[in-house]
């Protein structure tokens, strides 16, 4: 298997398994929250950078989500200039329904897979996300 059959596996996963959405997001906004969530505390310039774009597109789609509250700012204490981002609880359950499976689905089929195959299954997940941790710690964009 190469990494453009696991990368479609990952993605057919991803379709027959999503949850339905509360909020429509575009893909940038989806990618800006996901950025603030592995990265609490994170700032304007570091989610411009993580999207590859200019630091005004991403204030823009970061107020956005702010408007639907699912951010929050927050001035830092030891350095004013410095604006932290944050997700509200609902923005962490929006990310969740935009980047998740949907939870009753997988659990209905993962009582159907024999305990061995499901260990097999989380093991492998397990080892995928360890070795790309290991070989990028933070979630970047090429």
């Amino acid at each position: 298997m190469d990494a453009r059959e696991l990368s479609q596996l990952f993605s057919s996963i991803y379709y027959h398994c999503h949850p339905h959405f509360t909020v429509p997001l575009s893909h940038s906004s989806v990618r800006a929250l996901h950025c603030i969530a592995m990265n609490p505390g994170t700032t304007v310039r570091a989610v411009a950078e993580h999207l590859g774009c200019a630091h005004n597109t991403a204030s823009e789609i970061l107020r956005r989500l702010e408007d639907k509250k699912l951010i929050f700012r927050k001035r830092r204490r030891d350095d004013e200039r410095v604006v932290e981002l944050n997700l509200t609880p609902s923005g962490r359950k929006v990310l969740e329904e935009h980047t998740g499976l949907d939870i009753a689905k997988l659990e209905r089929l993962l009582t159907r897979i024999p305990k061995e195959e499901k260990d097999v299954i989380f093991q492998g997940f397990s080892l995928l996300l360890r070795r790309l941790k290991e070989e990028a710690p933070e979630c970047s964009t090429p």
